[in-house]
């Protein structure tokens, strides 16, 4: 009896194994290049004409971006690119806004915000705002 539930537990951890697999993170842009994954990326919701640009490049202390709108700063922050079971998600951490950024957006943006790649689009949102971006 002890030894059939043992293998069934052992085809079950098999079975469940690669759900259980550990996120690689990447830590430089080369890194992030190197698995196929985008740097910029366009934002292709925006209404009024002028997308946001999202630009991944390397820090003191690993990612950075940078976000502007028709060349102007307006969030900066900490960016984490990891994959995990086949799929790869972004995560901004750490978003400050400059004083571009209107004053409602500025106090309702959320200072982390996290999007899986799909079809090579992700799609951000929080704090009252959303936005679908495509890698370039």
């Amino acid at each position: 009896m002890v030894l059939r539930n043992f293998k069934w537990l052992t085809c079950l951890l098999i079975l469940i194994e690669p759900t259980l697999a550990k996120a690689e993170c990447f830590s430089t842009v080369s890194e992030v290049k190197t698995n196929n994954v985008r740097t910029r990326w366009l934002e292709t919701t925006e209404n009024d004409g002028k997308p946001l640009t999202i630009s991944i490049t390397d820090g003191a202390n690993g990612l950075v971006y940078s976000a502007k709108k028709a060349g102007v700063l307006w969030l900066t922050g900490n960016v984490s690119v990891c994959r995990s079971g086949g799929a790869t998600e972004i995560t901004l951490k750490n978003t400050k806004a400059t004083s571009n950024v209107p004053m409602l957006a500025r106090m309702a943006l959320p200072s982390t915000q996290s999007a899986y790649i799909v079809n090579d689009q992700i799609k951000l949102g929080g704090g009252g705002w959303g936005g679908t971006f495509v890698g370039q």
